[in-house]
């Protein structure tokens, strides 16, 4: 070992050492996070869209390959189907509505545990967290907080999804089927997921969400505020079609087995030549994101019923007749389980190479990826900066790159009786954090995160597996 490495190595000893000191000092004090109750439609946490960038919804698949079965999926479908917005505001009869409702709820929500039909494949809650999910009492008796519009205990049909953004730790909470079962006081819902904002983990082979890909259905979704906002839209849709057959990445679960049927996960794409100039500017926006992105295939349905949120502002009177003049023949599809060079986001499939840069600190021989994002108490949101101190060990900071914030470390216990990768991390920091390390060999990654006003609770994790 070199002096130069040994000095890095003590540096990084050094630096731990007056983290954990600062904890001792700091005696269990705890500030409590600013809440302020579960709000229908609320800010999403940012930084946007939601998930990294390399992840499958935010995957810019305009130069990607065509499936040389493209003429023959679209045909299935229906070369002259136009396509639809599955989405607006209010319905008839009351309480109904048309598109999906999502909430965003504080760290201190009560969890309410819920009873799976398919537990099997359902998460019981978040991770490392206690089981439950955050679902606002409101919902078991008032209208408007799950999709379809009736409240839990209304016995009413329909996939009745419920989608819950826990704004200060970034989790995002998902079901179908959800119902409140007032005889037994509880909650039910057919199935269940959870996913950690900052990650790019994809869930087991096999295994369902809310959705019946397996995927997220909120990062999916046609969003008012995006559409009339000053930025482009950054992510993939949603999309449904009456038969499926089997699944493709992104996708871990089949609903089907049709034979010239898309399988769950096929992207289709609006095809380059598609002349926009005609459109009124929110709607060529949504179009164009539709040629940057594509439509993922996420649920058996419609044909070409593009999913998004409910919204009393939305005008169908508009978007129908815009969305009915984009046919099947104005699509293509993208290879089937195409991925970026490198694997992509996600795992299960192979994990993107580490690069390292002024916000990610690549482990281990460039085998672990480690990043990290923040939000502080006025809202401000963004990527923290990086800093290597040794091959294990690295550190992020916030606001200046003379103020190290966090620490990181990846440590081999390989060959002994763990045989597993270790992580530990500490911070001296109140504010919002989310940590996220990828194993670049399979794509795994786990996220722990800090809730806003708690001071850094150390991590000492051992989530990797040897080799």
């Amino acid at each position: 070992m070199t002096l130069s490495s040994r000095l890095g190595r003590y540096a990084a000893f050094a630096l731990l050492s007056v983290i954990s000191l600062l904890f001792l000092a700091a005696g269990g004090r705890r500030a409590l996070a600013q809440t302020s109750g579960a709000i229908r439609g609320g800010s999403l946490p940012g930084p946007l869209p939601l998930f990294p960038a390399d992840n499958w919804w935010n995957l810019d698949v305009s130069q990607a390959p065509v499936d040389p079965s493209s003429a023959a999926l679209v045909g299935f479908v229906g070369a002259g189907r136009g396509m639809h917005p599955d989405f607006g505001g209010d319905s008839a009869p009351f309480p109904e509505i048309y598109g999906m409702v999502y909430l965003t709820v504080a760290a201190d929500q009560p969890l309410e545990p819920v009873v799976f039909d398919y537990a099997d494949e359902s998460d019981p809650g978040a991770p490392g967290r206690p089981p439950g999910y955050p679902i606002p009492a409101e919902a078991r008796s008032q209208p408007k907080w799950i999709e379809g519009g009736y409240p839990g205990n209304a016995g009413a049909g329909g996939d009745k999804h419920m989608l819950i953004v826990d704004r200060d730790r970034r989790f995002l909470f998902e079901t179908w089927d959800t119902r409140y079962n007032a005889a037994a006081s509880r909650w039910e819902a057919g199935s269940g997921a959870v996913f950690p904002l900052d990650s790019n983990a994809r869930r087991p082979d096999g295994w369902t969400s809310a959705d019946a890909a397996g995927l997220a259905i909120l990062p999916g979704l046609v969003r008012y505020d995006e559409v009339f906002g000053p930025d482009p839209i950054r992510h993939a849709f949603r999309v449904t079609v009456r038969s499926t057959n089997g699944y493709v990445w992104p996708a871990s679960h089949r609903a089907g087995g049709t034979s010239g049927a898309l399988p769950m996960g096929a992207r289709l794409r609006l095809k380059a030549v598609k002349d926009l100039s005609g459109f009124t500017d929110p709607v060529r926006k949504i179009f164009q994101a539709m040629k940057t992105y594509g439509l993922i295939v996420a649920d058996n349905g419609t044909d070409l019923y593009v999913q998004g949120t409910y919204d009393t502002r939305w005008d169908n009177d508009v978007l129908n007749p815009a969305f009915a003049a984009i046919r099947g023949s104005d699509f293509e599809v993208v290879q089937l389980g195409w991925q970026p060079t490198g694997g992509g986001g996600g795992g299960g499939g192979g994990g993107a190479a580490c690069v390292p840069d002024g916000s990610t600190l690549c482990l281990l021989g460039n085998r672990f990826r480690a990043e990290a994002s923040f939000r502080d108490y006025a809202g401000n949101a963004g990527r923290a900066g990086a800093a290597e101190l040794t091959s294990d060990t690295g550190a992020f900071w916030f606001f200046g790159a003379a103020n190290l914030e966090m620490i990181v470390k990846v440590v081999s216990f390989c060959g002994s009786g763990a045989n597993r990768y270790g992580v530990y991390a500490g911070g001296t920091t109140d504010v919002e954090v989310a940590l996220t390390l990828t194993d670049t060999r399979d794509g795994t990654a786990r996220t722990f995160t800090n809730p806003l006003g708690t001071l850094f609770a150390p991590v000492r994790d051992a989530p990797f597996s040897c080799p």
